[in-house]
């Protein structure tokens, strides 16, 4: 028997990407254009790119994704639209915000903002990682001056039906070692290249907790060579560039805490792995952050280093049986909640497999 075809579209390439397109094609023959959209310069020939992609596969495909809503998708569900071949948009954090104290958020684009606003309305349904991405107040940090945000803040009109499909995890891949925990170690694992990066996921805040503590060790993975240059240098501060899936995996299962302190997210990835590798997660009060840790972790309502710096002290002081109930209820959450078999059914579901 013939599979469908189906077209997957992205601004660039990525880990999570990878995960879905895998999956996808057990069950479909799936069609990408491998293209980077972050090159500005580049938008005309990338529009007409596209354009001569879609037009060449359209008639042989059945459902097109989007990941996350840009100038990328807007031609792919005008196509949709006009042809009648269901289009669906995963939206994946920057597409649904606006932060410009940060210089963050396709939304404080205002071209961006109206090819966004455009995708949305033409769209079969809209997928966001997380049900925070369609509406939420910002309150971890009083920069912020858009307390309102989501998709449905910034178009409270828009009609598309919304689903959540929350992001899937590999309880086998991500393994729970107990015995090889480092005590009072913290870790971070963020992709970080800019000033904005550096700030928006909280690497300036942990960098200041490992001044604080010298007798804990902090680990952040994901730096790039500018930002790994401009940190001091700190006995117990480890920094670490981009590391492949199986190295980050060790360093995951040797510590004992994983530090979120970002000013918004999507849904993170990165806290959802250490978590089923045993990490007692503290995060922000920001986004997806609290529901995903819920009750198996710690929750700082406000972006102040004397929060967090109290919070650090709490965690570090409690004994070993209650860590290790920690690690098992955050290990547990996201095998129960955030399963990769739960995504792919979920995908299935909706493309009627």
């Amino acid at each position: 028997m013939l599979k469908s075809k189906l077209i997957y579209l992205y601004p660039s390439d990525s880990s999570f990407i990878r995960k879905d397109i895998h999956f996808l094609s057990e069950h479909f023959v799936v069609l990408e254009q491998k293209v980077n959209w972050t090159k500005k310069s580049r938008l005309i020939h990338l529009f007409i790119s596209q354009l001569f992609f879609l037009v060449k596969h359209f008639k042989e495909v059945d459902f097109i994704i989007i990941m996350f809503a840009g100038y990328w998708s807007l031609i792919p569900t005008l196509f949709g639209k006009l042809f009648k071949k269901p289009t669906f948009i995963i939206l994946g954090g920057t597409d649904c915000c606006s932060y410009p104290h940060l210089n963050y958020g396709s939304l404080r684009k205002p071209l961006l903002k109206r090819a966004i606003k455009w995708s949305l309305e033409l769209a079969t349904k809209l997928l966001p990682v997380h049900e925070s991405l369609v509406e939420y107040e910002a309150t971890y940090d009083d920069r912020c001056l858009i307390k309102k945000q989501g998709i449905k803040s910034f178009f409270p009109n828009l009609t598309t039906t919304i689903q959540t499909i929350h992001n899937g995890f590999d309880g086998l891949f991500f393994e729970y070692k107990p015995n090889i925990k480092q005590p009072n170690t913290f870790i971070c694992v963020a992709s970080v290249s800019s000033k904005t990066t550096f700030e928006l996921k909280g690497i300036d805040i942990i960098v200041q907790l490992a001044q604080l503590n010298p007798s804990h060790n902090f680990t952040i993975i994901g730096l790039s060579d500018n930002i790994l240059k401009a940190i001091p240098a700190l006995k117990n501060l480890h920094l670490l560039n981009y590391l492949t899936k199986e190295h980050f995996l060790k360093h995951l299962q040797a510590s004992e805490f994983y530090l979120q302190l970002s000013i918004s997210e999507g849904f993170p990835n990165a806290l959802a792995e250490a978590m089923l590798c045993g990490c007692i997660p503290i995060g922000s009060n920001a986004t997806s952050i609290p529901s995903i840790i819920d009750e198996t972790g710690f929750i700082i309502k406000k972006r102040d280093i004397s929060e967090i710096q109290s919070c650090i002290e709490h965690t570090t002081q409690l004994d070993a049986a209650a860590k290790v109930n920690l690690a098992n209820k955050a290990r547990n959450r996201i095998n129960e909640q955030y399963s990769l078999e739960k995504r792919k059914a979920s995908f299935l579901t909706l493309l009627d497999k």
